[in-house]
């Protein structure tokens, strides 16, 4: 009879994200639909080469004030729901790690990998909104030297 090793490669386990990363993942959904809809309304007042048409409106040059202020409240938030998130997992894998004797560098790996996927969302969302905001600036900018 023919004996088979069967390998384990870790790499390939699929791990199941916990409860707090899965309403983590919605809100990080939320903040990318909040920053489609205010370019949306932005493009909608005035098309991206159009943007001559509001020289001198200045509801649309508030609208663009507004919209920039409201996204770096968003950047703000999503750090600050980040630095939640991991602040609440890590006491939770402290504290099924107090319960076991040994502790394998498996599990830290695991913890390693979920913080840094949470990181990279929270950090792409926030360049979706920094990148936002960035166009609304310089939309506002633009603005100000066709009126000149």
């Amino acid at each position: 009879m023919i004996q088979e090793s069967v390998t384990f490669d870790l790499r390939y386990m699929i791990t199941e994200p916990s409860a707090s990363l899965k309403a983590y993942l919605l809100f990080l959904f939320v903040v990318c639909v909040v920053a489609a809809v205010k370019l949306t309304r932005v493009w909608r007042a005035a098309p991206p080469f159009l943007l001559s048409r509001q020289a001198g409106n200045p509801a649309y040059q508030q609208l663009l004030r507004t919209s920039t202020i409201s996204l770096t409240q968003w950047i703000n938030f999503t750090f600050l729901a980040w630095g939640i998130l991991v602040s609440v997992s890590l006491y939770d894998v402290c504290d099924r790690m107090l319960g076991e004797k040994n502790v394998g560098w498996f599990a830290l790996h695991l913890v390693i990998q979920d913080y840094s996927v949470s990181l990279v969302l929270a950090l792409l969302a926030v360049l979706l909104l920094f990148l936002v905001r960035w166009h609304m600036i310089n939309r506002t900018e633009r603005l100000r030297s066709l009126a000149e």
